[in-house]
């Protein structure tokens, strides 16, 4: 959802104003919590969306220059 390469070029610029800013961790997402959604009865409104993969979080890493 957040992972087109235009949002990770915006947050960079975003960043790199920053001055304070020491390291950027990515959190990938994935789906842990699914299982509670289902065990709750409730809908999982991140049904469509999957999971981020190695390639994913390199491309990201990337763009990002971290």
């Amino acid at each position: 959802i957040t992972d087109d390469e235009q949002d990770l070029i915006s947050l960079k610029d975003f960043i790199s104003s920053l001055k304070t800013v020491q390291k950027v961790e990515l959190s990938p997402y994935h789906e842990m919590g699914k299982y509670k959604w289902t065990e709750l009865g409730l809908k999982y409104e991140l049904e469509h969306v999957r999971p981020a993969t190695n390639q994913d979080i390199e491309r990201a890493r990337t763009i990002l220059n971290i």
